[in-house]
């Protein structure tokens, strides 16, 4: 292991995943433990930052990994539409997963706009992508709503979703949903042809110029049984 691998390491955060016996309301989101899209990345004026506040939550039931993020922005940009359309161009939350990085160092990224539109590539670094599970969006239950208000009346909007297990095993065939089971990620939100362009992550990426596919600095996620 190299300097850099180690630094990687201890930078790199950890979330649990907890275990629901059903899916959940819409109210019941809160109750979900968050990870905090919080580390401001590649900002070119620091004097009047763009800095929307952002979080995610999963949990997992006997049939899939369900997510939602919030993003505390009023007017996000919408310009993208179709399948696999570039969305990283709009205001945009993503989610990047190595279910097996044992085994296997393909990774997964969904990246999502506000309207709900999903590019999903496959492969193992950012220049071997394999498009052709983004040509079917119906798979994973997206939904996108905008112009919500919290109890504040600050204004966001949110994007959920539902990646099956079963789904999941095909493209892998070494994972598998338990107890105790990990596997690597990382949280984005981005807007890169917004009025300010931005990048945000959950685990650091500690580069010199934008690139959300690096795998090496993604987290640790975990699956937590029903009564951990």
């Amino acid at each position: 292991m190299t300097f850099d691998d180690e630094r990687s390491m201890a930078l790199a955060p950890r979330y649990s995943i907890d275990y629901l016996a059903d899916s959940v309301e819409e109210k019941d989101w809160t109750n979900v433990q968050p990870a905090l899209i919080n580390n401001y990345l590649w900002e070119k004026d620091t004097s009047e930052p763009y800095r929307p506040e952002t979080n995610v939550r999963l949990y997992w039931t006997e049939d899939a990994i369900h997510g939602r993020f919030v993003c505390y922005e009023e007017s996000p940009v919408i310009r993208h539409s179709g399948a696999n359309a570039p969305v990283y161009r709009d205001s945009c939350v993503e989610f990047f997963l190595q279910p097996t990085p044992e085994t296997d160092t393909r990774y997964l990224n969904f990246e999502f706009n506000a309207a709900g539109t999903l590019l999903l590539g496959l492969g193992e670094d950012r220049g071997e992508r394999d498009m052709s599970h983004g040509l079917e969006p119906e798979r994973f239950s997206v939904v996108a709503e905008r112009g919500l208000a919290d109890e504040a009346g600050r204004i966001y909007w949110s994007l959920s979703f539902s990646i099956p297990l079963d789904w999941l095993a095909e493209v892998f065939p070494d994972f598998c949903a338990a107890p105790g089971r990990s596997f690597k990620g990382n949280f984005y939100k981005c807007g890169d042809e917004t009025p300010v362009p931005h990048f945000i992550s959950w685990s650091p990426v500690d580069v010199p110029a934008p690139d959300f596919h690096r795998s090496e600095f993604f987290g640790t996620l975990v699956f937590c049984g029903a009564n951990d």
